[in-house]
């Protein structure tokens, strides 16, 4: 065997073998278990088996789907996942097991595709949100039109019906169109006559 065959026949050795690494690609959730944060989804695209197969990939069950948590999960950013929502999945180098369960395993699942991790919000077509956020140089949660913005102007704006449960402090003057809470008065009962400003 010539150098160029062993050259080719190295090539070909390590093609396939990183064939077998899965490193990160988009994908699609099918089902999502909350009680758990964990999702079935489904992978885009093919990928060749050893024997020159090109085959879809296959459904993967129970993926951890991230979270924004911190605080030792006391402070938390949450919002529905729903089926069809699309994701980025991430496949580790390290079985997960031992991250979640602390439970060691003897089996190689460096990169495998049982070994990922689901982060939803990647989707294939922009949002409208974050464009208007871009346009708006603005931070905007935004729940089917229902909406708040925190502006660029050190300001919030809120598009919603609001229900306050706990108190509420203001610091500063209090405005509803027209109206100014801290100096409005009222039609008296004594004709022609308003009372004073709120005390």
């Amino acid at each position: 065997m010539g150098m160029p065959d062993v050259t080719q026949e190295l090539k070909g050795f390590v093609s396939d073998m990183l064939g077998c690494i899965h490193t990160a690609l988009p994908g699609k959730v099918v089902s999502y278990n909350a009680d758990r944060g964990e999702a079935d989804v489904l992978p885009f695209g093919k990928f060749k088996k050893p024997d020159g197969n090109v085959i879809d990939y296959p459904r993967i069950s129970g993926v951890p789907v991230l979270s924004l948590q911190g605080a030792a999960q006391g402070a938390v950013i949450a919002y529905p996942i729903k089926e069809g929502d699309e994701c980025l999945l991430l496949f580790t180098e390290q079985p997960l097991d031992i991250w979640r369960t602390g439970a060691a395993t003897s089996t190689d699942l460096s990169f495998d595709l049982t070994n990922a991790v689901a982060i939803v919000g990647l989707f294939a077509k922009a949002s409208h949100v974050a464009k208007e956020a871009a346009k708006r140089d603005a931070v905007i949660i935004d729940r089917n039109g229902a909406r708040i913005m925190l502006l660029p102007n050190n300001s919030v704006a809120i598009v919603a019906n609001v229900t306050i449960r706990g108190s509420l402090s203001v610091s500063g003057g209090i405005n509803s169109g027209e109206l100014n809470l801290d100096s409005h008065t009222h039609v008296s009962s004594e004709p022609g006559r308003n009372t004073g400003g709120p005390i």
